[in-house]
């Protein structure tokens, strides 16, 4: 009996201890900001992004897209609560989904459905001499503006 009294009082501060760690951990648990990319930012081959593909590039919170224009990049941070989309969320050919809060937007950066209520930011791309892309981060363009490639 003293013994079944002791396993109910053990396992009863264990379930008070549990439930009382509920909240706070909760609250830690918020999603963090990222940061937004800066700088240049080396990418692969232009001739090897395929047409229609929207990847992540490099370390920094970037994704590089192309379509039938050309290529273009964009940041992952998500406007809404500034979420890096590719810690938290997820980057497909179709466009990205924040996992923060639920934005989602399509593969050109526009939002498709909020709590998001402005696009992604793009940056300029260039193709250097030896075929490589290089991103600017620091230079921000109209989300129009594509790098034609050639070859």
């Amino acid at each position: 009996m003293n013994d079944r009294r002791r396993f109910l009082q053990v396992l009863g501060a264990a379930a008070l201890a549990i439930s009382a760690g509920v909240p706070q951990g909760c609250a830690s648990a918020a999603p963090q900001q990222g940061t937004e990319p800066h700088g240049l930012i080396k990418g692969p081959l232009a001739t090897s992004v395929a047409v229609g593909s929207l990847a992540p590039v490099g370390d920094q919170a970037v994704v590089l897209g192309r379509d039938a224009g050309g290529l273009y990049a964009m940041t992952a941070i998500c406007t809404h609560a500034q979420c890096n989309i590719r810690d938290s969320g997820t980057v497909s050919a179709s466009g990205l989904s924040c996992g923060c809060h639920g934005s989602q937007f399509d593969a050109n950066g526009n939002v498709i459905q909020g709590p998001a209520t402005s696009p992604l930011r793009h940056f300029e791309v260039l193709i250097e001499t030896d075929g490589t892309i290089t991103i600017n981060a620091d230079k921000e363009v109209a989300s129009s503006v594509r790098t034609p490639v050639t070859g």
